[in-house]
């Protein structure tokens, strides 16, 4: 009985496949080929990482779970704390300080010299 069940299934399924198939246009087949065939090309890369997520990847079967013993009243109320980092741009010199001449890009007109402008339109 279920056997028959699951051919059904699969008849129909296929049955299905066939009809939708042949009404789509290519492009419309191109694009569910593709995107079959990426479905099946990321199965094995998450089989993999659920494998390697486990909890008992690369332990020995012959060994029961392990009892680790824990001094929890020293611990007890006391969170974990992140580390904290803080990353700050460098030291600006003071206002007064003659500007370095190696940081302005080359052409560019000296600190305090008056600016020309080109007004368009007017000449």
């Amino acid at each position: 009985m279920r056997n028959g069940i699951i051919l059904a299934g699969i008849a129909f399924a296929v049955a299905l496949a066939v009809i939708v198939g042949n009404r789509l246009s290519d492009e419309a087949m191109a694009v569910v080929v593709g995107a079959v065939c990426g479905i099946s090309a990321s199965v094995p890369v998450s089989v993999a990482l659920v494998i390697a997520a486990s909890r008992n990847w690369g332990r020995d079967q012959g060994q029961g779970p392990r009892e680790v013993e824990y001094d929890y009243g020293a611990h007890r109320y006391a969170p974990q704390q992140p580390q904290i980092l803080v990353v700050s741009p460098p030291p600006q010199p003071p206002y007064g300080y003659p500007p370095n001449q190696y940081y302005l890009p080359p052409g560019a007109p000296d600190i305090g010299s008056p600016r020309n402008f080109k007004i368009i339109g007017d000449e």
